[in-house]
C-alpha cells in the first residue's frame, strides 16, 4: 500500500497538463502561449473551469499522497515531505479559488516548491546514489527559482506567460514524478 502512494506520484504531470490543456481548448480565444492556465478560472466557461479545477485538486491530492508515502516508507525525509505537502496544498487552493483571490495558490506558499529539489538532494544523499538524480534536481530547482523570481519581479514576458508557465511546469511536475520514480526504485530501509 505504501509503495502505491509513492508510485502514483509518477502521474502528477498528467494530472496537471491534461486538464489544463483540455480546459484551454474549451475556451474560445484562450491562447496557451500567452495565457496562464489559471486565467481560465476568470472566464464564464463552467466546464473548462471545472476541468481545470479538478486537475489542480487531483494533482494536489497526488502530491500529498506521495509525501505521506515517503514519510511512511522511510520514516524520515520529513522536510522534503512537508514542503511537498505545502506545495500540494497550494495546488488544492488553486482548484478551490479563482485567479485573483489571495487564496488562489494559498497566498503564494507554493513558492516553497523551489526549495524542494535542493532539500531533497540533501535528505536523499545516502538513499539515492545516482549522480543523475542530483544533477536533474539542481537544474530543476534553478529553473523553478528563475521562473518564480521572473514572475514576481515582472520579467516573465507578457506575450509568453502561458508558454513559460508550461515550461516551468515541466520541470516542477516532472521533477516530482522523477522523485517518485527514484524513490520507487530505491531499496527499503
Amino acid at each position: 500500500m505504501i509503495n502505491y502512494l509513492i508510485k502514483q506520484g509518477k502521474i502528477i504531470p498528467l494530472l496537471f497538463f491534461v486538464p489544463v490543456t483540455i480546459a484551454g481548448l474549451l475556451v474560445p480565444g484562450y491562447d496557451m502561449i500567452k495565457q496562464q492556465g489559471s486565467e481560465i478560472t476568470l472566464t464564464t466557461y463552467k466546464t473548462a473551469i471545472l476541468i481545470l479545477e479538478s486537475g489542480a485538486l487531483l494533482s494536489g491530492l497526488s502530491g500529498i499522497l506521495l509525501a505521506l508515502g515517503i514519510m511512511l516508507k522511510y520514516k524520515r525525509f520529513y522536510l522534503s515531505s512537508v514542503i511537498l505537502i505545502v506545495f500540494s496544498m497550494s495546488m488544492i487552493s488553486n482548484g478551490l479559488f479563482p485567479m485573483g483571490s489571495p487564496m488562489h495558490g494559498f497566498y503564494g506558499i507554493g513558492l516553497s516548491l523551489m526549495l524542494l529539489p535542493f532539500i531533497s538532494c540533501y535528505e536523499l544523499k545516502n538513499e539515492i546514489l545516482r549522480k543523475t538524480f542530483f544533477k536533474i534536481s539542481i537544474i530543476s530547482g534553478f529553473v523553478m527559482f528563475i521562473y518564480f523570481w521572473s514572475t514576481i519581479v515582472g520579467l516573465d514576458p507578457h506575450d509568453y506567460q502561458g508558454l513559460t508557465q508550461r515550461i516551468a511546469a515541466i520541470f516542477m511536475y516532472g521533477w516530482i514524478a522523477y522523485l517518485a520514480y527514484e524513490l520507487e526504485k530505491s531499496v527499503d530501509v
